[in-house]
């Protein structure tokens, strides 16, 4: 083969392998064109199902704060109910107003006498004498707080201990206004621990104020007997921190007035429920209990 053969013979090959580079890369831009159009293609249908989770979870939020808010009474329940204005319900522990809390005590019993569903007409003194009635024999037959396991009549004695000593109609009147009254059991139970513990004043009709000893005692029976925390179990998740807030309030208070003869350590339970209300919805002084807890916590490092 002669020089210009060759020559020509190198050209072809020259011009075929160009050919093929050409198809070839042509061929991978174009598969390169599709994968990039299908990456936008996966990445836009990841993007719309994160949107579209985005906005369902928002919704669920806007459901779960409309529930929350269904589940506070609002502020134009609470004059019908206590008779004032609604109570602050920012993070300030503020010293109980005692003069305002009796108008909202004495309003409590007249609205809860005022409920058709609730059967207190069978009681002398309506709701005020039922709960002066179910006070008197709770401070008189105090819980077991020591050798509960010493004896089964004991944890016995304790576990029934409300049924014992309340008897079955006034156990089910109070779980009809647990439940019935359930929107505005939280600021009531604050204008109660106000009223008896902060403020020192009996119930409406009594002489004397409940004992701060025997609130002590029922105080150690839900945190530190197995009778006491059996029966929070059995109850519903806001009455069970809702009691143990205030059992926690009463031994800090027993701390500071050297009364805590049970020598309760309220450490592991201002921890524990500092973890559960956290985590508790509809509670409308959350804010104010986490605070409080904090302080506690602080306060007995």
């Amino acid at each position: 083969m002669n020089s210009t053969n060759r020559t020509l013979v190198t050209v072809a090959v020259v011009f075929a392998l160009i050919v093929v580079g050409l198809v070839i890369y042509f061929l991978v831009n174009k598969w390169h064109r599709n994968q990039m159009a299908a990456g936008r293609q996966q990445a836009q249908k990841e993007c719309l199902e994160v949107i579209q989770k985005m906005e369902a979870d928002a919704e669920a939020m806007r459901a779960q704060l409309e529930a929350e808010r269904q589940m506070r009474p609002g502020d134009e329940v609470f004059p019908t109910v206590f008779g004032t204005p609604a109570p602050d319900r920012n993070t300030d522990a503020k010293p109980a107003d005692c003069e305002k809390v009796d108008v909202q005590v004495l309003s409590f019993f007249n609205y809860l006498d005022s409920r058709s569903n609730l059967s207190f007409n069978e009681v002398d003194g309506g709701s005020a004498g039922f709960f002066r009635e179910c006070a008197a024999l709770l401070m008189a037959d105090p819980p077991v707080n020591i050798g509960e396991m010493q004896e089964l009549f004991r944890l016995v004695k304790n576990v029934t201990h409300f049924y014992r000593v309340l008897g079955k109609k006034r156990l089910m009147l109070a779980k009809e206004i647990l439940v019935s009254e359930e929107r505005v059991l939280e600021p009531a139970i604050a204008v109660f621990y106000a009223t008896i513990v902060e403020c020192g004043k009996p119930l409406t009709g009594d002489a004397q104020p409940l004992s701060i000893d025997r609130l002590y005692d029922y105080a150690g029976y839900f945190l530190n007997t197995l009778g006491g925390r059996s029966y929070l179990l059995r109850r519903e998740s806001k009455i069970r921190m809702l009691v143990n807030y205030y059992a926690i309030l009463i031994v800090d208070r027993a701390n500071d007035e050297k009364f805590n003869r049970y020598g309760i350590d309220v450490r592991p339970y201002i921890d524990y429920l500092f973890y559960d209300i956290s985590n508790q919805k509809g509670l409308t002084y959350r804010e104010r209990y986490l605070t409080q807890l904090t302080a506690l916590r602080n306060k007995y490092m």
